[in-house]
């Protein structure tokens, strides 16, 4: 799994840190890959925990099991950050370069998820603190 995990354009910094664990930086995101020999689950840090709120990770959670396509996907708080996991079933009977393309695929796809899930912090984020901001009053103009 590490030649595979060496050829994808998007990962740098492989070092293994167990036997079957693989920690990595994913387009300068901290990531790691546990090789399982029947799978392989690739976890990626999604944010600090102090910048997401719980009703959001909720919100997050759920359109992961309602979305079909991302039933492969997970949340896992661990230390202070929120992170991003994804279950790869390994098919032994595709040779390396299939499973080398499609892997380069699924990373695509995982940065691409967390681009998402950050924008979507960033901008529920925005919104409250505009929100906040509108209901804020002025204590200057109050006369006892």
């Amino acid at each position: 799994m590490l030649e595979i995990l060496k050829m994808q354009p998007l990962i740098k910094d492989i070092h293994l840190s167990d036997t079957n664990v693989m920690c990595f930086t994913l387009s300068q995101i901290p990531a790691q890959a546990i090789d399982y020999g029947h799978s392989l689950c690739i976890s990626v840090v999604f944010t600090d925990k102090k910048m997401i709120s719980h009703s959001l990770i909720h919100y997050i959670s759920l359109m992961l099991v309602a979305l079909e396509d991302m039933q492969d996907f997970a949340l896992q708080l661990r230390g202070d950050y929120w992170w991003l996991w994804h279950q790869y079933t390994l098919d032994e009977r595709k040779n390396t370069d299939n499973e080398w393309q499609e892997l380069s695929i699924i990373f695509e796809r995982i940065y691409a998820v967390i681009q998402i899930f950050n924008s979507l912090v960033a901008t529920m984020n925005t919104s409250k603190t505009r929100l906040l901001n509108q209901h804020k009053i002025d204590v200057s103009r109050i006369v006892p």
